[in-house]
């Protein structure tokens, strides 16, 4: 019986990771009806940071809950280290794999079933790279090649000790002779292996000076890193070019998830991660000579130390690589260090493929970012492409192009990989502070996605084991971005998640064609996709479709609406088509292959408009996102919040509503759109006019079309504008900090030596002015408010539109 289930469960994954690639394509009627509000197998997946020993069901569930309404459709399990004192941590038993962890993982699944969420797990502990506390590094870990020198008289025989080479776990490939010669060649190179027996030389050593190459091996002794506390001193990195080390590796890491959660795979427990390569180097594996003679006719040895002999090449004791050092070099060693960075890319790929067949017959895909990001990988990037079920590559907050640039796309449409996604928004102190908004992300989210990514996998919503009283809670330490069930802008950064959903609900359907400059083109059946997006200043621009006989529609995945539009016909038969664009907007240009009966919003010119300011008082109700009772205050004219004297406004953080009653005269909707322009906005602000929503706007110029929710006279405006955690952290800062704290010398930052004793007991806290809770912070009593609030001026734009036949 389990022999049948097994096979049953592998036969599932086949299919499933075929389907994967080959999805049916999704109709233009059917896009144009989901437009709106796209299914969920196009949301975005989240990093989740399960950080040492904290975590719990409670919050297992909370997290799980909170990320389904926000509009994320997955999970990725990491497991990396608290960095806190974890003497004091309130469950010393939740160690890595332990039995409380495995129940946890079990809740997680099953709170992910119930809500149709799918999870993934990094293989390793910590992210880096393939590895656990299952390797031994002397027979499984990584290994690189060394040798000793010594300097030998010849015309005698030779009795010597040769020095072993420094490393651990040693072990003796070959001894080589090299003669003191002007000009070497590789028959200079003597192999006297067999002259050589328990450290010990005895050799008859022709005349002259010669130098004697004690040549091996050694475990690099790297770890997966940076992996839980309990194991962050056991687990070490498994062997990247040998193939026994490889399925070890393997089946320590996927046998007991099948054990424990065979009902799961398939279809809520998909997918198996290996994060961007940063495990450092490995240039040497057992079998290394004789699969270096197999693959490229010749031994090595005599080569690496002739190469080393000539000062062409070293064994780098940082990257653990043998390396050219020099511009030019000789062509014998050129070819060789060729040859060797080969090999050293088949061994590795061939390890890779391992683990990929491994996955599909436990029956998981395999989600690989196949790159270096510490160092260059060892292996190539379009062939690592090639292996994954969903090649990943990254992109941080301040990115100007993903890891690998275009390679990745391009190896993905070669290989024909549909998904391609992207580790999204990583970021650290100098960029993420809480200081985070949907407007700071759209620019680095249009870049990955103008680079041929279409699933986003955002980094990081780091578990939150505790109560929701505790705000902002856990974050990872000092990596961003800060995505958090507690984020103040959670709620109305739903508009986000969607914008994300429906721009990779469009950029999945198809083949990948090309990237021109800033625009991605996709190919289906049923239509031309192109994904247009402006850096720079709002401009009005004519861009030219390579469609001939077509009619362009604007598919705003920002308010998800689709607008006819009149294109022209270039002399060499493309289409032109101008669009006036805002800074940093984005917008699809689909040409369907005909003429569909989905909704559209006809094509309009503005020819004139006319703004008028909104003046007076505005009533502002204050909603603490720490939780403290609300509090409203009137202001004569809108105010920056951080400006103010008033210390409850200027370190307000949460959600300030405000409310107006705005007269607007009659207007011919034919011919007229009347609409809101908010000004300054610190930082995201949803609009409601006579208790209809009239959106989310989260990004400048912080403006929409109101025409449909007027009346004529009185019409009742509220605006609720939030903003981040900032302002009140700094708050908080005012006041001492009732909890033991180090500066972490390796970014300067003030971090909890551990959780107080007044937390840990559920007392009264001693310092209640302060209201928030993080146990990594970035500001002090002395660090600048943000701007935040409804800063204006706020304007009613009246334009005059007419129709474009």
């Amino acid at each position: 019986m389990k022999r049948v289930f097994s096979y049953i469960i592998i036969s599932i994954a086949g299919l499933f990771t075929v389907a994967l690639q080959a999805q049916p394509e999704e109709t233009v009627e059917t896009l144009a009806r989901q437009f709106v509000a796209p299914s969920d197998i196009y949301r975005p997946h989240t990093w989740w940071h399960w950080l040492g020993t904290f975590y719990s069901k409670e919050g297992i569930t909370a997290d799980l809950e909170a990320m389904k309404e926000a509009g994320i459709g997955g999970v990725v399990v990491f497991n990396a280290p608290a960095w806190l004192d974890t003497l004091r941590a309130p469950w010393p038993q939740q160690t890595y794999r332990s039995t409380a962890y495995w129940d946890a993982l079990g809740h997680a699944l099953k709170e992910a079933r119930r809500l149709n969420m799918q999870v993934g797990i990094h293989n390793t502990p910590g992210w880096s790279t393939t590895g656990g506390t299952w390797i031994s590094p002397e027979e499984d870990g990584m290994k690189a090649a060394t040798f000793s020198t010594t300097k030998i008289a010849g015309g005698q025989k030779i009795t010597v000790n040769l020095p072993t080479p420094a490393g651990d776990y040693y072990k003796d490939v070959a001894v080589m002779a090299v003669p003191a010669k002007k000009e070497l060649a590789l028959a200079d190179v003597c192999d006297i292996s067999d002259s050589f027996s328990g450290g010990v030389l005895t050799w008859d050593a022709p005349q002259g000076e010669w130098t004697v190459y004690r040549f091996g091996w050694f475990s690099t002794m790297q770890r997966s890193h940076p992996a839980p506390e309990d194991v962050a001193a056991t687990a070490f990195e498994a062997d990247k070019m040998n193939i026994p080390a490889t399925i070890k590796h393997w089946t320590n890491v996927l046998t007991p998830l099948r054990e424990r959660f065979g009902d799961y795979i398939g279809t809520t427990f998909n997918d198996i991660w290996i994060d961007s390569y940063e495990a450092w180097g490995q240039s040497w594996t057992p079998e290394f000579r004789t699969e270096f003679i197999r693959m490229k006719g010749y031994d090595p040895v005599p080569q690496i130390v002739l190469a080393y002999e000539r000062g062409d090449a070293i064994l780098n004791n940082s990257t653990k690589g043998i390396e050219r050092i020099k511009a030019e070099f000789s062509d014998e060693s050129k070819a060789f260090l060729a040859d060797y960075k080969a090999v050293v890319n088949r061994l590795f790929l061939r390890c890779w493929e391992t683990g990929l067949r491994m996955c599909h017959e436990a029956g998981f895909r395999l989600c690989f970012e196949p790159y270096g990001s510490i160092i260059s990988a060892p292996f190539d990037i379009a062939e690592g492409v090639g292996i994954a079920d969903i090649p990943v590559t990254e992109f941080w907050v301040h990115s100007h192009e993903p890891s690998g640039g275009d390679a990745i796309a391009q190896a993905a449409a070669r290989f024909q990989k549909r998904i391609v996604g992207a580790e999204a928004f990583t970021g650290m102190e100098a960029t993420c502070q809480f200081t985070e908004t949907p407007a700071m992300l759209k620019r680095p989210a249009d870049m990955g996605y103008n680079f041929g990514v279409n699933r986003y996998y955002l980094h990081s919503w780091a578990h939150n084991p505790f109560g929701d009283q505790y705000r902002p809670g856990f974050v990872f330490a000092h990596y961003g971005t800060h995505f958090s069930r507690l984020q103040t802008w959670l709620e109305p950064g739903k508009a986000f998640f969607t914008y994300l959903t429906r721009c990779q609900m469009l950029l999945q359907q198809g083949s990948f064609i090309e990237r021109n400059n800033e625009v991605v083109h996709r190919r289906t059946p049923q239509a031309e996709i192109f994904f247009v997006r402006n850096t720079g200043a709002a401009q009005e621009k004519t861009f030219e479709f390579p469609v001939a006989n077509r009619v362009p529609e604007l598919w705003n995945a920002y308010t998800g609406t689709i607008t006819a539009v009149s294109g022209t016909k270039a002399d060499n038969g493309n289409t032109l088509v101008t669009i006036h664009l805002e800074k940093d907007e984005s917008v699809f240009v689909i040409f369907p292959a005909h003429n569909g009966a989905w909704p559209k919003l006809p094509e309009r010119r503005l020819v004139g408009e006319a703004a008028t300011e909104v003046s007076g008082s505005w009533t502002v109700t204050f909603n603490p996102a720490t939780g403290e009772k609300p509090f409203r205050r009137k202001f004569q004219t809108l105010v920056d919040f951080s400006e103010q004297n008033d210390a409850a406004v200027k370190y307000f953080s949460g959600t300030a509503v405000y409310e107006k009653s705005i007269h607007i005269k009659a207007f011919n909707d034919a011919d007229t759109r009347i609409v809101i322009a908010l000004g300054r906005v610190g930082d995201i602000a949803e609009v409601e006019i006579n208790g209809r929503k009239a959106g989310v706007l989260w990004t400048a110029p912080f403006s929409a079309d109101i025409t449909p929710l007027l009346k004529p006279g009185a019409n009742r405006f509220v605006v609720r504008v939030t903003n981040t955690w900032v302002n009140r952290l700094i708050g908080d800062e005012q006041y001492p900090r009732d909890f033991e704290w180090e500066i972490r010398e390796s970014n300067r930052l003030p971090v909890m030596k551990g959780l107080p004793e007044w937390f840990l007991k559920g007392t009264p806290r001693p310092e209640p002015r302060r209201k928030t809770f993080a146990p990594w912070f970035y500001h002090n009593k002395d660090s600048k408010p943000e701007p935040a609030g409804l800063i204006g001026p706020v304007s009613i734009v009246c334009q005059t539109v007419t129709a474009v036949n």
